[in-house]
This record gives C-alpha cells, sequence and structure tokens, in this order.
C-alpha cells in the first residue's frame, strides 16, 4: 500500500543519512539518526554486536554487550541478525531479557522544534523476538499505551499462532528528548530460545504533524497529487513546502471506484420487446452508477420464435409405403388422435393434423395425403422463374427411395449441380450465377426395395 514511500517519509520525520551523535546536547540543529541505525547484527555468529547490550530478569540489572546468534533454523526471519545473550540463546525456563540501545539527538530538528517534544522524532521499527515483544522503554518510560494495544500480549510466553517470522511494527514518536536517550526491549522468552531481531520497518506509517485527505477517482482516471499523477488506490505521502522554510506534510488517502459492468441475460418471445430491443444479440448501454463511474450494462437477449410447424398441406402415398410426418423441435405435440409423440407414421391416405407448443405459443397444421406416384420421372425441362411452377429440376415421385444421386452437367461436362436428398432440386444456378438457356445432361443412381437402377436423360432450362 505504500509503495515508493520510505524515502519521501523519511524525509517528512525529518530523518537523512547524517549520523552525526552528540554526547550532550548542544545547540545544533539537525537529524537523529535513521531508522537502520537500530539494527541488530554483528558481523559473524558468535561476535559482540556494535551496538546492543543485554540484561537478564531486571531493567536495571547488569549489561553486557549482545552476541549475534549462530546455526537458527530457517523458519527465523533473516536469521543471521539475531542478537541474544549468548550464540545459542538456550536457557531453561521462562525469563526476561532486555535489549538495550543508548544513541543521542541534537538539540533542534530541522525546523526547529526541540526533540524534548512529542512527535519530533519518530522511530519506525520492525521487531522479530522468540517469544515476544513485552514491553518497549524509551528513557525509562513504558511505551506499550503509546502503541494501540500491540503488547503485552495475552501469553507472553507462548502466544498462540506465534512464529519466528511474526514481527511487531511499532512507531516510537514519544518520550524522547535533546541528547543522551535510552532504548530498551523487553522480551518474554520461554525454553529453550530466547532472541531478538530489530530492523528499520518496512512500511512507514504516516509521519506525525501531517493531515490526511480522501480523494476518489474512477477506474481508468489519475489523481495530481503535487508531482505525483496517482492512478491506483492507496496512502500517498507528499511534502509541500510553506513559509518558514519547513514542510506541510500531507497524507492521500485514495480509492478507485471501478467502473461496473452488469450483465443481464434474458430471453423473450418473439414480437416482445425488452429495454427497446426486439432481436436476438449482444446489446451494450452506458450509464451512470451510484459510485459516479460510468457504467455499462451488457445485455444478452435470446428472442424465442413462435412455433412454426415444418409440414407440407400435401402429400402422395403409394402402396405399401410409409410417409413419417416431422413438425420440428417443439415442447408438446398432440396428433388427431391423441397421440403425443413427436412424430407421426402414416400408413394410409387421409387428413392427418397436429398442435404444437412452446415457450412462446401454439400452432396447428393439416396435412392432405393423398395416393401419390407411384412411379418415378424426370421433366423434359424447367424454368426457373420464381412462379412456383415448375421452378426446378427434379425426381417427380412419391416412392420411398433407399437411395439417391442425382448430378446435372453443362454441354462441356462441366458438374453444375448434385444431390442425394429426393426432395432438393436444380434451380439453374452454378455458383450463385444463373447459367443461360441451353440443354443439360443429368444422371441418376437411385435404389428401390433393395433394386438399383441407372438413368440418364436431357433437360432444357428456360429463361
Amino acid at each position: 500500500m505504500f509503495t515508493g514511500l520510505r524515502a519521501l517519509a523519511i524525509c517528512l520525520v525529518f530523518i537523512c543519512n547524517n549520523q552525526t551523535l552528540h554526547s550532550q546536547c548542544s545547540p545544533l540543529t539537525g537529524a537523529p539518526p535513521v531508522a537502520a541505525y537500530f539494527n541488530t547484527g554483528g558481523p559473524a555468529p558468535g561476535s559482540p554486536d556494535p551496538k546492543w547490550k543485554i540484561g537478564l530478569d531486571s531493567i536495571n540489572g547488569q549489561y553486557v554487550p549482545a552476541t549475534q546468534m549462530g546455526g537458527l533454523p530457517q523458519l527465523y526471519h533473516n536469521a543471521s541478525r539475531w542478537i541474544s545473550f549468548s550464540s545459542s540463546g538456550e536457557h531453561t525456563s521462562n525469563r526476561y531479557f532486555f535489549y538495550k540501545i543508548e544513541v543521542d539527538l541534537p538539540c533542534f530538528n530541522l525546523c526547529g522544534k526541540s526533540y524534548d517534544e512529542a512527535n519530533a522524532f519518530c522511530l519506525n521499527l520492525d521487531l522479530y523476538a522468540d517469544n515476544s515483544v513485552f514491553e518497549i522503554y524509551i528513557n525509562g518510560k513504558a511505551q506499550s499505551g503509546n502503541l494501540g494495544n500491540i503488547i503485552p500480549l495475552a501469553n507472553p510466553f507462548n502466544p498462540v499462532g506465534h512464529t519466528q517470522s511474526d514481527k511487531t511494527s511499532v512507531s516510537l514518536c514519544k518520550d524522547w528528548k535533546a541528547g543522551p536517550n535510552v532504548l530498551v526491549i523487553e522480551i518474554a522468552s520461554s525454553a529453550t530460545v530466547a532472541g531478538l531481531e530489530v530492523e528499520e520497518a518496512a512500511v512507514i506509517p504516516p509521519p506525525p504533524g501531517s493531515y490526511t485527505i480522501s480523494r476518489s477517482i474512477c477506474e481508468g482516471q489519475s489523481y495530481q497529487f503535487g508531482n505525483l499523477q496517482v492512478t491506483r488506490p492507496g496512502y500517498y505521502f507528499q511534502s509541500f513546502p510553506r513559509p518558514g522554510g519547513c514542510d506541510s506534510n500531507v497524507v492521500l488517502n485514495l480509492t478507485v471506484n471501478p467502473r461496473i459492468l452488469s450483465v443481464i441475460t434474458k430471453s423473450i418471445c418473439e414480437g416482445e420487446v425488452f429495454e427497446g430491443h426486439t432481436q436476438s444479440g449482444i446489446y451494450l448501454d452506458n450509464f451512470v452508477g451510484a459510485n459516479g463511474c460510468d457504467s455499462v450494462q451488457r445485455i444478452e437477449l435470446t428472442v424465442r420464435p413462435k412455433p412454426r410447424l415444418n409440414l407440407p398441406e400435401k402429400a402422395g402415398l403409394c402402396t405399401g409405403d410409409t410417409l413419417i410426418l416431422a413438425p420440428g423441435p417443439f415442447n408438446s405435440y398432440v396428433w388427431q388422435d391423441g397421440s403425443l409423440k413427436d412424430h407421426f407414421v402414416v400408413r394410409n391416405t387421409g387428413l392427418y393434423g397436429v398442435t404444437v407448443t412452446n415457450e412462446c405459443g401454439s400452432a396447428t397444421s393439416q396435412v392432405v395425403v393423398t395416393n401419390g406416384a407411384c412411379d418415378f420421372f424426370f421433366p423434359t425441362a424447367f424454368s426457373p422463374n420464381h412462379d412456383r411452377k415448375n421452378d426446378e429440376f427434379k425426381i417427380i415421385t412419391d416412392l420411398r427411395l433407399q437411395e439417391y444421386h442425382l448430378m446435372i452437367y453443362n454441354r462441356w461436362g462441366q458438374l453444375m449441380f448434385e444431390t442425394k436428398n429426393v426432395s432438393q432440386g436444380w434451380d439453374g444456378t452454378w455458383k450463385g450465377k444463373s447459367q443461360p438457356t441451353d440443354a443439360y445432361v443429368w444422371r441418376c443412381e437411385l435404389k428401390k426395395a433393395n433394386v438399383s437402377s441407372k438413368l440418364k436423360g436431357t433437360v432444357v432450362l428456360i429463361r
């Protein structure tokens, strides 16, 4: 959340790279040491830590240089930088250990504020302990009351779920003073190992003396915050110059509201209207959402057709043949004899009818079945002028053929048309172009009652 803020925040709390220390308060104005100055860890396992000391059982007891620990397992965070009273840190009972570091502060910070005042200096640290941080003292004053109930834990010797990679992040802003200072970290440790690791904070909180502004933008927009062009949600720090040489510290809490995409899946019947649409398709509509950002409504619309039956008005039937009437896919069927199947087998001439239903209604159709053309023949001419009379060239028969293959050629032997569907005929076109008046050769292979036949002839296309 605080990406790119470390360097900026250091300047805001007047922490700079100048590590000049003072044995006593002087009129000098300057910055305190950086947080990395407080990091634990010596040059090698078993060697003394250059800055930290350790005392056992009492904050007022004897302190000796802390020792860099060695041989810690990988489950310890940054295992090479832990310190204790010995290289192993091993002990046999519940005990308290006090880790101390001394540091001097100048008299005044860069804006002339005394370090004796609260929030003139904030020390931001990440602490790792085995078992837990019990208390922190600055110049002998306990800081747990200033840290939002982070410490102490309910059971400091055996914290529930605690691991050696769990950190306690603290921002120590109270009870510092100009001149010499003493920081003590008290840990509670059960057997068998006591240890502590201190690091500069990975995430730095807003500096004291700053004020927070909250802003929101829409997804895809940006917010100008000082010299930053901000597009992502989170907290951002800026320091704005003001008269007197000191900066005004501002924290931006930016919220990025999403552009809402709502998806509506809807089915309607033919003839109905939904949101002004009457045909199947995907429609995108823009509107302003409750968060003030443009939103998109996606409508996935399906228009279901009313029932239409795929049945002829008339049909021929030859003796010994059967005719199957199949009106198409619907939810229900009721035939003239009360049967409910999706098809009807006709064995005799007569009048046949069916009523079908789907989600959008019902429809009825009737078929007159008469004695059919019980032979087959091909016309010698046809005229595809779309008058619904002799518009196609095809076989004329009501026989039920087992096999059928019709092919038509022009005078140069080029294949114009072929089909294996008895009901399909040639409309006088080839590759979408109308063919001229001429004589064309046809060939047909068919099979009826297990008897195969090969036929051929000519047909005249008349324009």
